[in-house]
């Protein structure tokens, strides 16, 4: 974590200082995690031991299955914003599309352990906010014990396709401008290329912490990922060599022309008392079965992400899946408990534009809801819990409990419309009040 008091001015010499240590500290390990996820891990570094030996390297990307078990869980239903007050903030949601940008801010998050979103106005003066690479992001924060975030440094090459052009842009989001710098290799010099202001009233970036040590979801069974690709390369080479195993002829004797007809026909020429096997290794298919189950009991049980594909799994009642899903549901909140700190952030942002106009504190009245995506069976939100609340909580309440509602304040106006319509269709109550009006009269 880089650190500055917040009354001091972030120099580029200081600028240059926090990018030279990202680069060779964080950035290895950042770089390590997209690979594993991408399926890219260290068995694609492994060498034949001997020459014209099977090397099979085998990925099973369990890196990639965790993360998009988690993802698929807290957003594979889009996440859920209402503001009864105000439709603005609703609007620019939607306008950015939302539902992709939170799935893009998470999955980031859960590869790199964090992950950055910047807010912008565009050229149409639309309010923007964007998902940006992990791996191109410094945060600094200040050095009091609130540890608040100050200025978010942005730096990527200035030109990728052009191969002499090593230099770098850096851009410095501050509490109340953007300055851009053209930097070379190294940072030991800095060139001011733009400076603008914005009106967010605080850094313009936000900073997602998948945890507090800031780690890839899949960072603690990395190791066993390895142990597993290994050992599944090393059991396809061996069936590889059994399949190109020696043949040892007893008994035999051939010229080197002999073997050759013999292979090309298929048809071995032996005395009656000559012989031929062949040579193999004996490989205990249980033995390397077991290790292969331990691999993948332990990966699923240390990343908290159930296995999915497990028929004793699927199998459960949805009382005893739910048992199976503690550990991955106190991992998902946790993570969730992050995320929301994030979008809030987000939308205070947001809220700070439109209070240029408007002096309420709109983003507070934004409410966040998070559903689960799981099977209908196992959702709580049945019909039966949720009638169980009404006459104690609202209708707007309850509504909100249901995951295929994502509009409520729409939903509402339905309801009304269709209560308008009835009503209508059953005068009841005007013919009543004309009965009475006609006997006064009379």
């Amino acid at each position: 974590m880089f650190l500055i008091d917040k009354n001091a001015e972030l120099t580029p010499a200081f600028i240059g200082k926090c990018l030279a240590q990202f680069q060779t500290a964080e950035i290895p390990q950042l770089n390590r995690f997209w690979k594993y996820y991408k399926g890219s891990q260290k068995i694609m570094q492994k060498k034949a031991t001997d020459v014209g030996k099977p090397n099979n390297k085998i990925v099973v990307n369990y890196c990639y299955n965790i993360t998009h078990n988690y993802l698929g869980y807290l957003t594979g239903i889009p996440i859920k914003y209402t503001n009864e007050n105000f439709d603005e903030v609703i609007d620019i949601l939607n306008y950015n599309d939302v539902a992709n940008e939170d799935s893009e801010l998470l999955r980031q998050a859960l590869i790199f352990g964090r992950s950055f979103e910047v807010n912008y106005i565009d050229e149409d003066a639309k309010q923007r906010f964007r998902v940006l690479d992990s791996r191109e992001c410094v945060p600094i924060y200040d050095n009091s014990l609130n540890n608040d975030l100050l200025y978010v440094i942005r730096f990527f090459r200035e030109d990728v396709l052009d191969k002499l052009n090593e230099n770098y842009i850096v851009e410095v989001y501050g509490p109340e401008t953007i300055k851009t710098y053209r930097s070379a290799p190294g940072f030991m010099s800095f060139e001011l290329v733009n400076e603008e202001v914005h009106y967010y009233g605080q850094c313009p970036v936000t900073v997602f912490k998948l945890n507090s040590d800031e780690e890839s979801i899949f960072a603690q069974i990395m190791t066993l990922q390895d142990g597993y690709n290994q050992l599944v390369s090393d059991e396809v080479d061996d069936f590889d060599a059994f399949c190109d195993a020696y043949l040892v002829l007893k008994g035999v004797v051939a010229e080197e022309e002999d073997l050759i007809n013999m292979k090309k026909n298929k048809v071995l020429m032996m005395d009656p008392d000559a012989s031929a096997e062949y040579l193999t290794k004996t490989v205990s298919d249980i033995q390397v079965t077991n290790i292969l189950n331990n691999f993948n009991e332990q990966i699923h049980k240390i990343s908290n992400s159930p296995d999915f594909s497990d028929e004793k799994f699927m199998a459960q009642s949805g009382i005893a899946m739910r048992y199976k899903l503690i550990g991955f549901e106190n991992a998902a909140s946790a993570i969730e408990s992050n995320m929301r700190k994030a979008l809030q952030r987000r939308i205070e942002l947001i809220s700070s534009i439109l209070n240029i106009t408007n002096e309420e504190q709109m983003w507070r009245d934004v409410t966040i809801k998070f559903t689960r995506n799981l099977p209908n069976t196992l959702v709580p939100a049945s019909a039966q819990d949720i009638n169980a609340y009404r006459g104690l909580v609202s209708d707007y309440t309850l509504l909100e409990q249901i995951p295929f509602v994502t509009n409520v304040d729409e939903e509402m106006k339905k309801l009304a419309d269709e209560k308008k319509e009835a009503m209508e269709l059953y005068p009841f109550n005007n013919q009543k009040e004309e009965i009475e009006e006609e006997e006064v009269n009379e």
